[in-house]
């Protein structure tokens, strides 16, 4: 099997096309879907790349393009005569056509699927679903093994699923519902069955698109045409939710989000008393599977035009954090500064200090109606807790604008001694012993340059010089020369190998923008030469670099 090639190109339904391909990260499943005038409707690609389209969408419509050019191309007979496929057939009679095709579809699941996906609407249904048994005779015949998947980004594909989901949207595109919503009703049942019987682990490997994808298109059924019957859509809904097969998949989550949309024409207040049902078994109404519910309630009465019901379960779910929040949110924006002050303290007196980082839109709340209220040492005392850890110029700016500039100096230097007794500091870089970023950048928003300068002489690495240099260079050139000079030399005296060369390389190039930069860099340039001779890679390196600079 060739890398970077297509190695399956099929059209699943009519102007829907998959294709497999073999990439550098292993098989891409690819699809294409084009409308009746020729053109893309819809695309997509599991590859990696974060490219939108990738480059596999544009290869994969050359080759049905081609596919589609090599099928309308006639054969020739013997004799040298143009035979269409159609002409053949004509000769055929219709009991050898379909003694060949059942032939074929006993020995080609390919075929037969193919057979199903454009006639099982004409079979009797007998008042039972007519694709439930196709799917799930489809569905027993897939061998997953988890072990075989080894990254957990990579998806075990069921293509026969995905032409059943694709044949569902071309029927609702072609406005024929009742067959779309038939195939995703056998699609939600089967799948749910078959998700029982495979391993827990399975479903991790699975596009969560399986269970998704049905409700969507049943959604969208329902909305485009008449001819749905919510309410019997409803019922289904209501008798299928409770099945235990539901339970721990996202399908039951689609049954409810259905049933939400269902139930403005089908029965409101079943919708209604069913979410209270499932909400009095949760012991604890503040967990996230309680919240999900109450959300549907709010949700629905707020597409039913009921602003004042979908209120009214926020503010009597307080324990739920996000509708606490959302209703602080309101009395802030009321102006009610002393109610919306009092949800938040209330909230931030249950939580732990150990649990400060999972407090900050609450703080920032907090702040805004400091702000507001003009309660300077409220708002200084939140600002800090935004720069205790970590600087952060915008909260900084705030806590600065609290003090009257005579107490300003001292404020500083007490923030400044803080930041030098904590233990560490975040940063991307590797910091040398003792170097602590918060204080490097309180100097540098405070245009600091000689202060900043000597803070950074005093640890002289590479990566330090080249993030602050700029601050101060201006001022002091001569003197941020020295210190990148013996930083420079520092790091190519430690570090070997062609990344570090290159950003050795880079880091010149910033020393030549400084006042006669040129001169230092060149000095350097020919001590290394001498010294690191035998360093081929960096020869090249640098000799590249002076050739590029030249031109």
């Amino acid at each position: 099997m060739k890398t970077n090639d297509i190695i399956d190109l099929q059209e699943t339904s009519q102007n829907h096309w998959r294709a497999k391909y073999q990439g550098n990260y292993g098989v891409y499943t690819i699809k294409v879907a084009f409308d009746k005038n020729g053109h893309t409707s819809n695309f997509s690609c599991s590859c990696p790349s974060d490219y939108y389209p990738c480059k596999h969408i544009p290869m994969v419509k050359e080759a049905i393009a081609k596919r589609i050019a090599e099928s309308e191309r006639p054969s020739a007979n013997a004799k040298g005569k143009k035979l269409t496929v159609e002409e053949l057939l004509a000769e055929v009679s219709l009991e050898e056509l379909r003694s060949f095709v059942v032939r074929q579809a006993k020995h080609n699941a390919d075929v037969s699927n193919a057979i199903n996906l454009a006639f099982a609407h004409k079979q009797p249904s007998g008042g039972a679903n007519p694709y439930s048994a196709i799917i799930r005779d489809m569905l027993e015949q897939v061998h997953f093994d988890v072990e075989d998947y080894y990254d957990e980004e990579e998806y075990f594909d069921l293509d026969g699923l995905d032409q059943w989901l694709e044949k569902a949207q071309e029927y609702v595109e072609q406005g024929n519902p009742r067959e779309a919503v038939l195939i995703c009703k056998a699609c939600i049942e089967e799948f749910a069955e078959w998700l029982q019987g495979e391993d827990e682990e399975s479903e991790n490997y699975l596009d969560s698109d399986y269970q998704v994808t049905p409700f969507e298109i049943i959604e969208k059924a329902a909305a485009e045409s008449p001819d749905v019957d919510a309410k019997e859509l409803y019922g289904y809904c209501v008798q299928e939710v409770g099945k235990s097969k539901y339970a721990e998949t996202e399908m039951f989550d689609g049954f409810n989000n259905l049933l939400s949309t269902l139930a403005m024409q089908a029965n409101p207040d079943e919708f209604i008393a069913l979410q209270d049902s499932l909400l009095k078994k949760i012991a604890n109404k503040g967990s996230y599977e309680a919240e999900k519910i109450l959300q549907r309630k709010i949700d629905f009465y707020s597409k039913n035009r009921q602003p004042e019901k979908a209120a009214e379960v926020l503010e009597k779910n307080l324990q739920v954090e996000n509708f606490r929040y959302k209703v602080a949110e309101k009395r802030f924006a009321e102006l009610n500064f002393t109610e919306a002050k009092r949800l938040v303290t209330e909230y931030l007196s249950g939580k732990k200090s150990s649990e400060h980082y999972d407090t900050q839109r609450w703080q920032e709340l907090l702040l805004k109606i400091a702000q507001k209220e003009g309660d300077i040492p409220s708002i200084q005392a939140i600002a800090f807790l935004f720069i205790d850890k970590n600087f952060d110029k915008k909260y900084f700016d705030i806590y600065k604008s609290t003090f009257p500039p005579d107490e300003w100096s001292d404020a500083l230097e007490r923030l400044i001694e803080h930041y030098k007794a904590s233990r560490s500091s975040y940063s991307i870089y590797a910091q040398p012993s003792g170097f602590n970023s918060n204080v490097a950048e309180v100097l540098a928003a405070e245009v600091a340059a000689e202060r900043l300068m000597q803070y950074v002489e005093q640890y002289p690495s590479a990566t330090i010089v080249e993030e602050y240099h700029k601050a101060f260079a201006a001022q002091y050139p001569e003197k941020t020369l020295d210190i990148f000079r013996k930083a420079v030399d520092c790091y190519a005296e430690k570090n070997l190998g062609r990344e570090h060369y290159e950003y050795i390389v880079r880091l010149l190039k910033q020393m030549r923008r400084i006042k006669n930069g040129d001169k230092t860099v060149a000095e350097m340039i020919s001590r290394y030469r001498v010294e690191y001779k035998n360093r081929r890679a960096m020869m090249e390196i640098l000799n590249k670099s002076q050739n590029e600079g030249k031109k």
